[in-house]
């Protein structure tokens, strides 16, 4: 398999900071990834650490021509968007064209605004994912209250850490995506999807808690048609059929064990189904 070239493309002030994230945390490391991000926020972008910063208060032909060039030569696009904002409104329809025009796999993470947020930016937030279910190979569509059970698992509950948490989970799912893709380009058609990560002393344990990762639930797990697990070692017999009894008899289930020297076993784990 050809060598692939990924982009991964922060939308609005939540993706750029999510994309800061990963910089941070090294992901993409060892693949061939160029980070991007696109914005109304021009102070942001001047300060982010992506390759390349597009401020979408320009003209709609420069900004489509800066958005071509930065994703030119991609196999692999991920986008990392709020759905609500006004630059996920603007950016998404010239990043999906873009990436479509090149035949790239294109995955998508998008949080909806909360509940209690107004109805503009929750209109924005249907235009956004109709679009992105519409033209993305895979869509993880997350409703941000599930970010909020995310952090309250963890004890931690203010509105910063909420966000917070979105970039952290945001930047876990990424990882597994490029390490999919990394392994077989095949693994880029989920529809619509979810993914939990879960660490344990046995392969099960890890897989235990991956299942009950706060963005999953049971319902989704039994409706795929798809499931992708990632083990970082460990007797992976027993997680197997752990994960066997919970699926369908008839789902598609990609399996792999990576030697890894820790104390712990990871797992990570990614549910897709075609009907959205």
């Amino acid at each position: 398999m050809d060598k692939l070239k990924i982009k991964v493309v922060g939308v609005g002030e939540g993706g750029a900071k999510a994309v800061g994230k990963m910089i941070a945390a090294s992901v993409g490391m060892g693949k061939d990834v160029d980070f991007v991000t696109i914005g109304n926020d021009e102070n942001l972008l001047l300060v982010s650490a992506a390759k390349t910063n597009i401020f979408l208060n320009r003209d709609s032909t420069m900004i489509y021509k800066r958005i071509t060039a930065a994703l030119r030569g991609a196999n692999v696009v991920v986008i990392v968007a709020g759905a609500g904002s006004t630059a996920a409104m603007k950016a998404l329809p010239e990043i999906l064209s873009c990436a479509k025009n090149q035949n790239a796999t294109i995955f998508a993470f998008a949080n909806r605004p909360f509940v209690l947020e107004s109805a503009a930016r929750k209109q924005n937030a249907e235009f956004c994912m109709n679009i992105l279910h519409r033209e993305a190979d895979t869509v993880f569509d997350v409703p941000t209250e599930k970010f909020f059970v995310f952090r309250l698992h963890q004890m931690q509950v203010s509105l910063a850490e909420v966000f917070e948490a979105a970039n952290d989970v945001f930047a876990q799912g990424v990882d597994i995506c490029l390490d999919m893709v990394a392994k077989d380009d095949s693994l880029g058609k989920w529809g619509n999807a979810t993914f939990g990560c879960g660490l344990g002393f046995t392969a099960l344990e890890a897989v235990k808690a991956a299942v009950k990762f706060p963005l999953l639930d049971a319902d989704e797990i039994k409706r795929a048609s798809k499931i992708f697990v990632r083990l970082t070692g460990g007797n992976d017999v027993p997680a197997k059929k752990f994960i066997r009894d919970m699926i369908a008899a008839d789902a598609k289930l990609f399996w792999r064990v990576d030697n890894a020297a820790s104390d712990k076993i990871f797992a990570s784990v990614v549910f897709g189904r075609k009907e959205v």
